[in-house]
């Protein structure tokens, strides 16, 4: 069965942001985070690690402001992201196909969801997207791949994941939910010209 034929018969489809919406650049938010505390003497671990939530964790631990201050910044290195991020080839017709059979599109993310919206309006996304489930908070627990931000964005109806990363594929089986796998490169329409290669990228 084709992707085409399998999301028809959906109510419902969850497309992680990072890989199916939108390609993005690497940007290295720990470090640019650790300039911000780099008069602070840092754990080894706060010092060498890449992932941004632990520098925040020990941000908060100077203090509330220190904190805070840190994950405004972080906030603002993901509207640097997307606004670096291009649109994955043939989403806009992906979206319009599956609007125009009825299916609710949900964008899921670990980056903020303002940044989120952002780039969907910019790129002319939005008007196929009925919700976004997305950072709101500086809580890692909740990001994928744990299962919550998915979860909320379930309803009763039928409904598939669509992701590219294993952090995004496994918060959707950690949720239930059926998934389909979005590859970025090595994807060929060769067999048929006319399909859009959006489709032909689900596996």
């Amino acid at each position: 069965m084709l992707a085409e034929e399998l999301l028809a018969e959906c109510d419902h489809v969850l497309l992680a942001f990072d890989g199916p919406v939108a390609e993005l650049p690497t940007v290295a938010a720990a470090d640019r985070l650790r300039t911000l505390i780099a008069d602070e003497p840092l754990p080894r671990e706060v010092a060498r690690t890449g992932d941004p939530f632990v520098v925040l964790a020990h941000a908060a631990t100077i203090g509330p402001a220190t904190g805070q201050a840190l994950y405004d910044h972080l906030c603002r290195v993901d509207f640097e992201v997307v606004g670096g991020g291009q649109v994955a080839e043939g989403v806009h017709a992906a979206l319009a196909t599956l609007a125009a059979t009825g299916t609710r599109v949900t964008v899921v993310s670990g980056l903020h969801s303002e940044a989120v919206r952002s780039f969907l309006v910019m790129h002319g996304l939005d008007v196929h997207v009925r919700r976004i489930s997305a950072r709101t908070g500086p809580d890692p627990a909740v990001l994928p791949p744990a299962p919550d931000l998915v979860t909320a964005a379930l309803g009763g109806d039928s409904c598939v994941f669509i992701g590219t990363h294993r952090r995004d594929l496994a918060a959707a089986a950690a949720a239930g939910v059926s998934v389909l796998r979005h590859q970025t490169t090595g994807v060929t329409t060769m067999a048929d010209p006319n399909r859009n290669p959006w489709f032909a990228s689900l596996s």
